[in-house]
């Protein structure tokens, strides 16, 4: 392939040097720059990737595209100058892999909470013999058969571009995945025409990238702006119990055609009412437009039904019928670290969540509560360098929900495990909570302590980490998996 074949969609300032040079591979890590590769290079929060140029010219690079020319050279690769490169790679990757998003049916989700659960489920309602769907997402990927790790929620264009072409030769039908706020904002997701987009919530949560929740929401807004298109427009899946739903239906109303979803009784398209819980799921009544069926979910509380309706609508929208949605909801599978469930022989429950906003925590805790037949202990951190304004207000979400609660280290990564603390504990530290928490930094010690004080009847939710496999701690990632810790530590209980 030619570095022409793939600028032809690519806007740019300025060329200097040939664009016939033969490319391999596009690149924006410097370390992994070959002869003939393409570099993109931009001005990021932490680093500058122009500074990276004399080292991949070294390593010969055909081009480097990058966005201040005072890096350009004589000699060497070509320069091309554009105003956004990480936006430029984007759409050079698109047609450095042949556009494999237009062979596939592209189904974002968006939303603070509950994307990864939603993904989930929709894949699995769309799932059929011999016709695979495609994953991307936090936990981790799926192409065809394959299942990858998962390095972030939605992966830089040009490893997303890789997927999307990976898919297409497993001859998946669709490709359903989370798309981030940041993912959006940067450019990483362009320029795929998504058919169907899904908004689940939005709660406080990036203000440390975002800066405010007008910015956050609309980032998250520009998935369901680019589903209006005069040619093949999409579908917009929106939560119309949740405010900035209700916002972004305004927003978009009468240019893109909307469907909307209620745990609330709130006249939307799709509605689940009548809902009770146990230890095993969810009952209760699900109208899908003007057809009613009783609902089985295997899976816990009010916003894993509303992360369920998000995820009827998307396959409804995809063509599915209603009574087949509905029976393919009855086997929904438990999603990794999203209320994930585990027992004791002796009647202790344990279950691994994600939550790591207080929104999340506050709503995984009521859910829970309602299971409980004794006491709700939670063992909870928040992670280093991310947003510290939400801390204090995870750890009173805790203390308010749960009868006992005990913080300790989530990811810390390059900042002080009591710092950290601290700043939970300034959430708590009315008379009202004394007694009710407790600090222990070591993770692992955390999880042991609430699982050893826990009696039968009682549920201990270990929040925060979810899925993850790893602990990030100064600059390190050790093996640590809380789901892992809670099965070890329950089978001691039981032994």
């Amino acid at each position: 392939m030619k570095l022409n074949d793939i600028l032809k969609e690519t806007k740019t300032t300025s060329i200097q040097g040939p664009v016939d040079r033969p490319i391999n591979q596009l690149r924006y890590d410097s370390r992994r720059v070959e002869p003939n590769d393409v570099f993109f290079a931009w001005k990021g929060k932490k680093s500058d990737g122009h500074q990276y140029i004399p080292d991949v010219v070294q390593r010969g690079a055909s081009a480097v595209v990058l966005e201040n020319p005072r890096y350009m050279d004589s000699r060497g690769p070509t320069y091309i100058e554009v105003p956004n490169a990480r936006r430029a790679m984007a759409t050079m990757s698109a047609s450095f892999f042949g556009r494999p998003d237009k062979s596939l049916k592209m189904i974002g989700v968006t939303g603070t909470n509950g994307k990864t659960t939603t993904t989930f489920i929709l894949k699995h309602l769309l799932s059929e013999p011999k016709v695979p769907v495609g994953l991307i997402g936090t936990v981790r990927y799926e192409v065809g058969d394959r299942i990858l790790p998962a390095a972030r929620t939605t992966p830089e264009s040009v490893d997303l571009h890789g997927l999307l072409a990976q898919m297409k030769a497993a001859n998946c039908r669709a490709a359903v995945m989370e798309v981030s706020s940041h993912a959006l904002e940067q450019g990483r997701v362009e320029p795929i025409e998504f058919q169907i987009g899904v908004f689940t919530n939005l709660t406080q949560d990036h203000l440390d990238y975002h800066e405010s929740m007008e910015n956050y929401f609309a980032a998250k807004a520009i998935l369901f702006t680019n589903l209006d298109r005069p040619e093949k427009p999409g579908i917009a899946v929106i939560n119309a119990d949740d405010p900035w739903g209700v916002r972004l239906m305004k927003l978009i109303k009468g240019r893109v055609r909307v469907m909307s979803y209620s745990v609330e009784n709130r006249g939307a398209d799709i509605e689940a009412t009548n809902l009770s819980y146990d230890s095993i799921g969810t009952r209760g009544s699900l109208r899908i437009g003007a057809e009613s069926y009783p609902l089985e979910l295997p899976l816990l509380g009010p916003y894993n039904v509303s992360n369920a309706l998000a995820a009827v609508g998307a396959a409804l929208a995809f063509g599915i019928p209603p009574h087949v949605i509905w029976e393919r909801l009855k086997s929904t599978p438990q999603v990794p670290g999203r209320l994930e469930r585990f027992m004791s022989k002796d009647g202790v429950t344990a279950v691994v969540d994600y939550a790591h906003t207080d929104d999340a925590v506050r709503k995984a805790l009521t859910v829970l509560r309602q299971i409980t037949l004794r006491r709700l202990i939670v063992v909870l951190g928040c992670g280093g360098n991310r947003d510290a304004v939400k801390r204090p207000l995870m750890a009173r979400a805790a203390v308010e929900c749960a009868d006992h609660a005990i913080f300790t280290a989530d990811n810390p990564r390059n900042e002080n495990i009591e710092l950290i603390l601290d700043h939970m504990a300034a959430g708590v530290r009315d008379a009202d909570f004394d007694g009710h928490y407790e600090r222990i930094p070591d993770r692992r010690h955390a999880i042991a302590h609430a699982l050893a004080m826990a009696r039968p009847g009682d549920v201990v939710c270990v929040a925060g980490k979810g899925h993850e496999t790893t602990q990030e701690i100064a600059g390190q990632f050790h093996p640590f998996d809380d789901r892992l810790v809670v099965q070890d530590f329950l089978r001691r209980r039981s032994g």
